[in-house]
């Protein structure tokens, strides 16, 4: 914790010296401005005394009182102050290098008929986010500019938003996003094409399926196949294609969290049933059709139109352009989990966890430590502090500054293109009408000549046809959202939620009665294999959120380097809190992403050995 300056704290009431000092919860914080309120008041005393007569307020003296929370706030304000870099965001050179602006996020902007965003219009964005004024992002030089239901950019201005608590949205830094012509870019693309043609694959037969098994041996003749969640011997397998995985240096090199590869594919967390008030809460959702009705923007000039601005979902007297067959299903398969992840909103997915494991009705599965356990306490019951509204305060606080610092690395560092984008790149390119100088890889890859496959059957166009090829098929008919694709939105808030979580619940607690979904999702099975716990499935949960994401086309996989992001915004939130209790606790404990246990108490994080 920061230790302030002598010139900033007065001697306390015995004359001892207070220069220097640590915050905590418990401590009564003393300086220059308490020392002239005292002044002031005729020299009122401190705090309470420990007992008092009938008849008296039994609380601090307002002037400490007022000083003590002052001093706790610019306490954490220098701390947070002390922890923000001083260098700048690490980028790559695509921007700088390729006069077209391949690399570049351009979605609803000016582009020309080769999907490549006019000079104009991308510079008149950069002016906007360099000015930051209102009046520019006004300026910007859009697509369909006649189009009163354009999509529009979203949020790009949150890019220079501040915090009130936790880290400040620019403070976070993370590796510069992989660059348009790398391997890295192939290789993720190629899983890209792999998601397109398996979002009906049932998870419960990935084991068994044929075309599985020959999307993970694709995937292992990548160069970079390292960037995929793998097995021991160093493979992807049916058993972890998919799964989530974070990356742990800057070539993205991965690992994978723990518990991520134990059991079903679907955290419990997107499974069991839940209680909100009177709301009991069965996870079904609406069923959607399979196959070509749900594959969208797999033709050029659809393409282009999504590009320039064209919203498809307006055109529909629903608003959702998707197809259902009317019904409803548990999460069994990748279209599924993919359109969880379309129509969610950012408390959504931490909330239900945090519904799930209250609903288990079990002291076991919170933190041993919390003070207002059975076991811990006969006379008090958490609720204000340490129990579901300071939990949920804190669990639902963390995921929008877990975003502002996404947008902050989205509109001022990365600007990287999406994956449907890049897939139009590869369009021209076939087509001989530009050459990006990529595909070296990809080209040859069964990745790519199934995704070919399917948007040709989905055009009904002949063998030879190569006008649509190279396209994604995407999971959603208006592509992706229209902001940059680096890092993952979702990806950082899931992991800000969860990170909360882990530190009040007990992570290695045991579900006793997991679930998974049968084939075709119109029933959870008893699940019998290895033990889930509450610390693996909400790690699951981070991947199924974030890479939910890429099984639809929005991401790629690595945008999901928002989950250390996300749990840094938790991590901060949570220090910031831990010097607010009255409670005397060994401080909250959680593992990192990482596999770092971590103790923070009194705003102090460190490392727990072993």
């Amino acid at each position: 914790m920061q230790e302030k300056d002598t010139e900033n704290v007065a001697a306390d009431d015995n004359g001892a010296d207070s220069a220097r000092f640590s915050v905590s919860r418990r401590g009564v914080l003393q300086t220059a401005a308490v020392a002239a309120a005292v002044a002031g008041a005729g020299g009122v005393s401190g705090k309470a005394a420990a007992s008092a007569p009938l008849g008296q307020v039994l609380a601090d003296d307002p002037i400490y009182r007022r000083a003590d929370a002052l001093s706790i706030r610019e306490n954490r304000a220098q701390t947070n102050f002390n922890q923000t870099p001083l260098s700048f965001q690490p980028i790559n050179d695509d921007e700088t290098r390729f006069g077209d602006f391949r690399g570049m996020f351009s979605k609803s902007l000016k582009h020309n008929a080769n999907g490549e965003v006019t000079a104009n219009s991308y510079h008149s964005l950069l002016t906007a986010l360099n000015s930051r004024n209102f009046a520019d992002f006004e300026a910007i030089l859009v697509g369909r500019e006649n189009d009163p239901l354009r999509n529009r950019l979203v949020s790009p201005q949150a890019a220079f938003a501040f915090e009130m608590s936790g880290l400040d949205g620019n403070a976070n830094r993370i590796f510069a996003a992989p660059s348009f012509d790398s391997a890295i870019n192939e290789a993720e693309m190629a899983e890209l094409y792999w998601y397109s043609v398996t979002r009906d694959v049932p998870f419960s037969v990935y084991e068994s399926r044929n075309i599985i098994q020959r999307a993970a041996d694709d995937l292992n003749r990548f160069s970079r196949s390292d960037i995929f969640p793998r097995d021991a011997s160093g493979l992807v397998t049916p058993a972890t294609l998919f799964r989530g995985t974070i990356p742990v240096d800057a070539t993205f090199a991965s690992r994978v969290p723990d518990g991520v590869l134990t059991g079903p594919f679907v955290s419990q967390f997107l499974l069991l049933p839940f209680q909100i008030g009177q709301l009991v809460v069965e996870q079904r959702y609406p069923k959607l059709e399979r196959g070509a009705p749900n594959q969208f923007m797999t033709e050029y000039n659809e393409w282009l139109a999504v590009q320039r601005g064209f919203e498809p979902n307006r055109n529909t007297p629903s608003g959702n352009a998707s197809t259902f067959t009317g019904g409803t299903r548990f999460i069994a398969r990748m279209r599924d989990l993919s359109e969880w992840v379309h129509r969610d909103f950012p408390l959504q997915s931490p909330l239900h966890a945090l519904s799930v494991v209250f609903a288990l009705n079990d002291d076991n599965a919170f933190d041993p430590s919390l003070p207002y356990l059975r076991v811990n306490s006969s006379t008090q019951a958490g609720f204000v502090s340490f129990g579901l509204p300071d939990i949920s305060h804190l669990t639902v606080h963390a995921p929008r500054q877990a975003l502002t610092g996404a947008w902050f690395q989205k509109w001022s560092a990365h600007r990287r293109l999406r994956p449907e984008a890049y897939g139009g790149r590869i369009n021209r390119q076939v087509n001989g009408f530009v050459n990006y100088g990529v595909g070296a890889e990809l080209f040859g890859s069964e990745a790519y000549n199934r995704a070919v496959d399917e948007v040709r059957a989905v055009n009904g166009t002949a063998p030879g046809d190569t006008a649509n090829d190279g396209l994604l098929p995407m999971g959603f008919p208006e592509g992706s959202p229209v902001h940059p694709a680096y890092p993952g939105g979702h990806s950082s808030f899931v992991a800000a939620g969860a990170t909360i979580l882990k530190a009040f619940l007990n992570e290695d607690y045991v579900f006793q009665n997991p679930q998974v979904p049968n084939q075709g999702g119109t029933a959870l099975d008893p699940w019998l294999g290895a033990p889930l716990t509450i610390g693996g499935e909400l790690n699951k949960l981070i991947a199924n959120v974030t890479h939910g994401r890429d099984g639809a086309g929005m991401h790629w996989r690595s945008d999901g380097v928002g989950n250390l992001i996300g749990e840094e915004a938790g991590i901060a939130l949570l220090a910031d809190y831990t010097i607010t209790y009255n409670e005397e606790i060994d401080g909250l404990t959680l593992r990192r992403l990482n596999g770092q246990r971590i103790r923070i108490r009194d705003g102090v994080v460190t490392n727990i050995p072993g």
